[in-house]
C-alpha cells in the first residue's frame, strides 16, 4: 500500500506525466490520431516528447506557494505566481508561457496589477480586483477546468484537516475561475484525494458513492453523476456499473469542467493501472492534456510514485522542477502543524 510520500509524489507527478502525454492530441477530435502509447513530439506549440503544459505549471505555482508560506494560504502569493508564469515563465517546461485557457488569461490580466505592487496588498484591496474578476467571470460559459486542474495540491498538503482542505479548494478556484460550479468540481475533487490519504482501504467504488453523495448546490454537477443511479435496460446493477460500462461515445472530454471531471474519473474507474487510464483518458482526445492532468493527479494520488511507468518519469522535460516542489511539500507535509492555523 503507497505511503503518504509516495503518494504525493505520484500526484504530483502523475499529473505532468499524463498531461505530456495528451499535449500533443489537445483540440483534436477522437479517432482522427493514432492512438497515444507514449511521449511525441507536440506539433501545435513546437515541444519536445515529455514537455508539460500550462496545466502542470499553474498546478506547480500553487504547490509552491504552500510551501513558500509554509503551509498557510496565501491566496495573493498564489495568485503572484500565475501572474509570473503568464508574464516570464514561472514554473513552465519551457521557460514561458505558451499556452494558456481564455478564463485564466482574462482573470489574470485583471490581476497583475495587483502583483505590481511592493507588500502585501490590503484586504479591501483583494475584495477589489476579486469583484472585478467575480463580474467578468461569474457565468456558464467561464465554467472551464482552469481551476479543477491545479487544485491536486490543496488535499495533499491539508489532508489531516478535512475542513480546511474544503474550504481551500474552493477558494483557490475563485482567483480565475469563481463559478460555483467550478469551485465545487474542485472541492469534490479535493474530497476524493482527501479520502485517498486517509483511508488506504477504500475502494473505488466507495470513492464513486462519495461523488454522488456530495452536498452539491451545482444542479449540473448533481445531475451529471446521479443519473447513473438509473436502471439501465432493466439491468440489476449498481451506479458504479453503470458508470465503469459507460462507452467512450457517451463521456465527453471537453474543457467544460463538469465533462473534465467526469472524464478523468471515468478513465481512473474503469482501469486497474496508472497506465491503462492514462491512455484510455488521453485518446479521448479535445481537451486532452488537461483531462489527462486532472487524472493524473487522481490516479498518483492513488496508485503511488511506484506505480507510474519509470520510463515516463524519466522521460519528462525539465523534471527537476517537479522533483523540488514534491520534495518540499513532502517535507512540509511531514512536518505538519499547518492544519491547525
Amino acid at each position: 500500500m503507497a505511503s503518504t510520500s509516495s503518494r504525493i509524489c505520484g500526484s504530483l507527478y502523475g499529473t505532468a506525466i499524463v498531461d505530456a502525454l495528451g499535449g500533443p492530441v489537445e483540440f483534436r477530435r477522437r479517432g482522427t490520431f493514432a492512438p497515444v502509447t507514449s511521449f511525441r513530439f507536440n506539433t501545435t506549440f513546437g515541444l519536445k516528447p515529455g514537455t508539460w503544459t500550462d496545466d502542470t505549471s499553474t498546478m506547480l505555482c500553487l504547490a509552491q506557494s504552500l510551501v513558500d508560506t509554509d503551509g498557510k494560504f496565501v491566496i495573493h502569493d498564489q495568485i503572484k505566481k500565475y501572474v509570473n508564469w503568464y508574464q516570464d515563465g514561472y514554473m513552465s517546461a519551457t521557460g514561458k508561457c505558451f499556452d494558456i485557457g481564455n478564463a485564466t488569461r482574462q482573470s489574470l490580466d485583471i490581476w497583475r496589477e495587483s502583483t505590481r505592487k511592493a507588500g502585501n496588498v490590503s484586504a479591501l484591496e483583494l475584495r477589489h480586483y476579486q469583484n472585478m474578476v467575480d463580474r467578468a467571470l461569474t457565468h456558464e460559459r467561464a465554467c472551464g477546468n482552469g481551476s479543477l486542474m491545479r487544485c491536486a495540491p490543496i488535499p495533499l498538503i491539508y489532508h489531516q484537516s478535512p475542513l480546511l482542505a474544503h474550504k481551500y479548494a474552493a477558494l483557490a478556484s475563485t482567483p480565475t475561475h469563481p463559478h460555483p460550479t467550478c469551485q465545487e468540481a474542485c472541492q469534490v475533487y479535493t474530497q476524493l484525494i482527501y479520502l485517498m490519504m486517509t483511508k488506504p482501504g477504500i475502494t473505488k467504488a466507495e470513492l464513486f458513492t462519495a461523488v454522488q453523495e456530495f452536498p452539491f448546490t451545482s444542479n449540473i454537477l448533481h445531475t451529471t453523476f446521479d443519473r447513473y443511479k438509473d436502471d439501465r435496460d432493466g439491468q440489476s446493477a449498481t451506479s458504479f456499473d453503470h458508470f465503469v460500462q459507460t462507452p467512450d461515445s457517451e463521456i465527453k472530454s471537453s474543457g467544460y469542467v463538469v465533462h473534465t471531471f467526469e472524464a478523468a474519473l471515468w478513465a481512473f474507474c474503469s482501469t486497474s493501472t496508472f497506465q491503462e487510464g492514462a491512455l484510455k483518458v488521453v485518446n479521448l482526445g479535445d481537451d486532452a492534456d488537461t483531462v489527462g492532468a486532472v487524472y493524473g493527479s487522481l490516479s498518483g494520488a492513488w496508485y503511488g510514485i511506484e506505480a507510474i511507468p519509470n520510463e515516463w518519469i524519466e522521460g519528462l522535460q525539465a523534471k527537476s522542477m517537479i522533483e523540488e516542489v514534491a520534495e518540499g511539500v513532502v517535507k512540509l507535509v511531514e512536518k505538519g502543524g499547518y492544519g491547525e492555523r
